[in-house]
């Protein structure tokens, strides 16, 4: 990265992490938890682990309305005009277009850094030098999007993988070939075996003009939405108009212009409880515990989340995800743990719960 380069980052903090429910609320998602016990929120550990590199006055949070107050407790550094706060919740594609019309009124030549607020990176030095580099090889090649692909430890099938061409590019950056779901086991196992894949991180870097491009040409609708778009201006006309769609879907599938930088910088995106569960230390029969008094016997391959005063204790089961928090308790086999955010829909959808 040159001296003086116009690199902002971009923190995406809007969601609700139901898969993270009963600890993740509606009221208070999980990006402003200690999930880690560490002293510090998700989103605290984000905004400085960009300090490193990026100047505090080009660190931008997109989030809900509703957490406004979160975010100015949590971020007292960030200046207001520095929290970009959407009515309603659209995905991912609305949130970028908005930064990027932000970006545009306010540095025309900047260079935008995408991240999600609740990632967990072991490694931040290795970070901190993967983002410059990656800022680098932008600013020499504005017309390209970038992603970031992590490589892959195992056949997750929480992740959805990006198929590149490692035998072409330069520098360690390659063209994408495509980008793929979720896959079954058997399928993910495939990916690893071919050694073609990547876990798709949801991190991007581009130019900010060049995403206003691919916005207009591949979600116009999105597009013209924006086109009266005023920094501090009233957004609720604007977000009815909006489809409710990631980037992913929107831009970076189309886009014939993509690249992929792989890296592996202990990287989690923390969005389920599998991904907590991979990344605690456990015993010698696999059980990994965090939180309140637990106790365990003949059990086996479990995660144990205690945010209660209750002692939780666990007699001859395996492979199980208990969570227990003062409101509620979770139980869920591990395998089954991509059904937890149906679960929550269910359930508020039931019980009409303000408190999910």
């Amino acid at each position: 990265m040159t001296s003086g380069s116009p690199l902002h980052a971009i923190i995406m903090a809007g969601g609700v992490g139901s898969r993270f429910w009963p600890f993740s609320r509606t009221h208070h998602p999980k990006q402003f938890l200690d999930i880690l016990d560490t002293g510090k929120t998700l989103i605290q550990m984000t905004y400085e682990r960009l300090l490193a590199f990026v100047p505090e006055d080009r660190i931008w949070v997109v989030s809900h309305k509703d957490y406004a107050d979160l975010v100015a407790q949590q971020l007292p550094r960030l200046l207001p005009s520095q929290r970009l706060l959407e009515p309603e919740r659209r995905n991912t594609a609305p949130c970028v277009a908005l930064a990027a019309k932000h970006l545009e009124a306010v540095d025309p030549n900047a260079l935008a850094l995408i991240v999600p607020a609740d990632h967990l990176i072991a490694d931040t030095g290795n970070y901190a030098a993967e983002m410059q580099a990656a800022a680098g090889y932008v600013e020499q090649h504005p017309e390209c999007l970038l992603t970031f692909g992590i490589r892959a430890r195992r056949p997750d099938t929480g992740y959805g993988y990006i198929r590149y061409d490692a035998a072409s590019g330069h520098s360690g950056f390659h063209p994408v070939m495509r980008f793929v779901e979720k896959p079954d086991l058997p399928t993910a196992m495939g990916y690893i075996a071919s050694g073609e894949y990547l876990w798709n991180s949801g991190m991007f870097l581009w130019r900010n003009q060049t995403m206003l491009r691919q916005i207009a040409l591949h979600a116009p609708g999105i597009s013209a939405a924006f086109s009266g778009f005023v920094p501090s201006g009233d957004l609720s006309s604007i977000y009815p108009l909006c489809d409710s769609i990631s980037i992913d879907h929107a831009i970076m599938e189309k886009a014939d212009n993509v690249v992929v930088r792989p890296v592996d910088f202990g990287w989690s995106d923390l969005g389920t409880w599998a991904s907590l569960y991979e990344i605690l230390d456990k015993d010698v029969a696999g059980n990994a515990t965090n939180g309140g008094t637990v106790e365990l016997a003949e059990t086996n391959d479990c995660l144990v989340f205690n945010r209660s005063n209750a002692l939780l204790a666990l007699q001859s089961v395996s492979n199980l995800i208990v969570v227990s928090t003062p409101d509620a308790v979770l139980v869920c086999d591990r395998s089954q743990e991509q059904k937890i955010k149906q679960l929550v829909a269910a359930i508020a959808k039931s019980r009409s719960n303000e408190s999910l």
